[in-house]
């Protein structure tokens, strides 16, 4: 069962961090709402499924970091649709609730040291623009602060990708004994 789950966790969030960076480079909003959909989707999914399996480790902090992940992802889909300049509410309480889903995932034990550094310091550049946008201002999802701050998730999901293939590899290995 932890097998397939973090295989399909690892589709999901390979989903998500491909078509993130996807949306990024196109610039028809039609296509770039497409992609980011379709990136929240594969993040929602694969969030959900590390939120399990660390629920049933008793690792409390990571599955509520993955949860929180998961819900900041749902209410940023809910507001794609209305483009980026309209969806600037659900824009900024979705990089709100990125903050304490990485510190929760980053702070508690579980993966390499070098992705928890990562999702730790993305926490930084989403709470800047969520409180830009708190604050009256605009802030695009290719602006500078949440493009430093996707670009460190997707470093960070690549690294639980591998943490996860890896994590599969010596349960193969070990069940081959």
């Amino acid at each position: 069962m932890n097998k397939k789950l973090n295989l399909i966790a690892s589709v999901g969030l390979a989903i998500g961090a491909f078509f993130g960076m996807a949306g990024s480079i196109f610039t028809s909003p039609v296509l770039q709402i497409l992609l980011y959909e379709i990136s929240s989707v594969g993040l929602t999914a694969g969030s959900i499924l590390l939120a399990v399996k660390f629920l049933q480790q008793k690792n409390d902090f990571l599955s509520s970091g993955f949860l929180l992940l998961a819900i900041a992802e749902a209410v940023m889909s809910a507001g794609a649709a209305a483009g980026q300049v309209d969806s600037q509410p659900s824009f900024a309480a979705g990089m709100a609730l990125y903050v304490p889903a990485f510190l929760l995932i980053g702070f508690a034990k579980g993966f390499p040291v070098w992705t928890r550094v990562t999702i730790v310091t993305a926490a930084v550049p989403f709470l800047i623009a969520a409180s830009i946008i708190f604050s009256g201002g605009q802030v695009l999802s290719t602006s500078a602060f949440p493009g430093a701050g996707y670009g460190l998730l997707t470093v960070t999901i690549v690294g639980w990708i591998i943490f996860l293939i890896r994590e599969n590899k010596s349960q193969l290995q070990a069940n081959s004994e």
